[in-house]
Formats: structure tokens, C-alpha cells, sequence
């Protein structure tokens, strides 16, 4: 596995985890919030034995350029895979996306289904709707005033329990791959934010439109997931006619963290049938 910063169109620069042969189908994994590329690195080595593999960290994730006066918004993220496609030249390519990663996801196998070979879904909204407890929580983390003390790392490990099934997992080595990217400079403390400052129903494609894809989809879901429960990924295996879909057993939010062989062997699979 290497490391390239991709310059897109818009001069972003992208930091991208690469893995295999450029002659393999390629897949690209999109991460969420608030992690970055390295969160698909327990899967990678696995998953470049059969595709060229690229984990980029999102526009204000990461090692990636942090723009301050862009509107961290569907449209601009929805963008970012449109551009990071053209950049590798990719005319088409399959695609993975958790999170923030799996809305942008969402919209772009919405307005670009031409663009995607296969489509694999990970714990994330497709629907406006959310639970109260995960609104406020957000509506806390998007105060800028806030942002200091949430990266703290007491209060910061408490966040990411939330998303854990398995606590133990979050190691020193953990915290250090979700909290640093943040931590390392004033721009990134505040891209912590900025970055989930939109408003979810205006981060969502309409049902209808979830309705139309038809690309090949799988739908991987923690069953332990506090965030987005599983019965999530029950509607969307409903609206997305033909999907396949996957409970993870002993996983929350953060599946690739704590079952990647599973979810590897998973992704492998699909692919090799579509």
C-alpha cells in the first residue's frame, strides 16, 4: 500500500491510500466523518489482491487540502467523486462509502450511474429522518466554540465509543488515526465542524431518487449500529430494488474498524459475481 496526493481540476489536493495493480478493476473506498482513507487500511491489503484500490481522505478529512470558505455541502461532496474519477481517469470504477461518504455516495450513483460498475453502501443516512439523540449530538459537535473541548482526548474517545461495538478497539493507535488530522493545525480544528455543518435533510437525494438505482448495490450494515440502526439498511435494501444486503454481526458505526476480514471478504464477493 502507497500513499499519493491526487490534484483534482479544482486544485484540491487529495491524499489517497493506493493499493494493487492498475490493470484490476479499480475501487475506490470513500470514508465518513470524522475519520479519513485510513479507515479502510485493515481491508486494503485484502482487497488489492483482486482491484487496483483507492482510499482517498475527503476534502477536509485527513491529510486532504481543508478548504475554510467551501460549503461542506451534498452537492460539493457528490463533486469530489465525480473529480477524483476524472482525475485518475476513471471511466468507470466501482465504489464503496460509509458515512458522510455513503450520502455523497448515494447522490452520485443518483446523477452519475454511468460512471459505477458495482455499488457497496455502509452504515450511513439516505433519509432526512434521524434519531433525536444522534440531532443533538450533531448539532453539539457543529458548534465551532465547541470544537476544543470535543477534541480533547477524554471527550473525544467518547465519541468515537458511540460508534464502537467493541470498546476495546480503540486504541492509543486509534484515537491517534481519528483525533490527529484534527489536531495538527487551526485549519483542521476547524474543518472538524465545518465539515458537518449541513443540515441532514439537505444532505439526502429524495426517495424517489434512491428508488431509480439500478447499479449493482450491496448493502453492508453493522447490526450494533447506535447511529444509523439497522433497520436503516432494511428500508434501503427495500428502495433499492435487486440490492443485496449484509448485517455485520459484533460491529457499531465503524464496520471496517472492527470486522474488515468479514466485510473484505464481503465486498470481494459481491464484485466477483456482478
Amino acid at each position: 500500500m502507497e500513499t499519493q496526493y491526487v490534484t483534482l481540476k479544482s486544485n484540491l489536493k487529495i491524499h489517497t491510500l493506493i493499493g494493487g495493480d492498475t490493470s484490476n478493476p479499480p475501487l475506490v473506498l470513500i470514508h465518513g466523518w470524522p475519520a479519513s482513507g485510513c479507515l479502510w487500511r485493515k481491508i486494503i491489503p485484502e482487497l488489492s489482491k483482486h482491484f487496483y484500490v483507492l482510499a482517498p481522505d475527503l476534502p477536509g478529512h485527513g491529510k486532504s487540502d481543508k478548504p475554510e470558505e467551501t460549503a461542506y455541502d451534498l452537492a460539493f461532496f457528490r463533486g469530489f467523486i465525480l473529480d477524483f474519477f476524472d482525475a485518475l481517469h476513471l471511466k468507470t470504477a466501482s465504489l464503496a462509502a460509509h458515512d458522510l461518504g455513503g450520502m455523497a455516495g448515494l447522490s452520485f450513483a443518483v446523477r452519475h450511474p454511468e460512471r459505477l460498475d458495482n455499488f457497496i453502501i455502509m452504515d450511513t443516512s439516505p433519509y432526512p429522518e434521524w434519531p433525536f439523540m444522534l440531532n443533538f449530538s450533531i448539532c453539539l459537535l457543529k458548534q465551532n466554540f465547541l470544537t476544543p473541548l470535543f477534541l480533547t482526548p477524554f471527550v473525544f474517545k467518547q465519541v468515537l465509543k458511540t460508534g464502537f461495538y467493541n470498546k476495546n478497539l480503540i486504541t492509543p493507535e486509534v484515537m491517534d488515526l481519528f483525533r490527529t488530522p484534527w489536531t495538527r493545525s487551526k485549519q483542521g480544528e476547524n474543518a472538524f465542524s465545518n465539515t458537518i455543518k449541513i443540515p441532514a435533510a439537505q444532505m439526502v437525494e429524495p426517495k424517489e431518487a434512491l428508488q431509480k438505482i439500478k447499479v449493482p448495490t450491496l448493502i453492508l450494515w453493522g447490526k450494533n449500529d447506535f447511529f444509523f440502526p439497522f433497520k436503516i439498511a432494511r428500508q434501503l435494501h427495500g428502495d433499492i430494488k435487486g440490492s443485496t444486503l449484509i448485517g455485520v454481526d459484533k460491529a457499531g458505526h465503524f464496520s471496517p474498524e472492527e470486522q474488515p476480514d468479514f466485510i473484505g471478504q464481503q465486498i470481494i464477493s459481491f464484485m466477483k459475481k456482478t
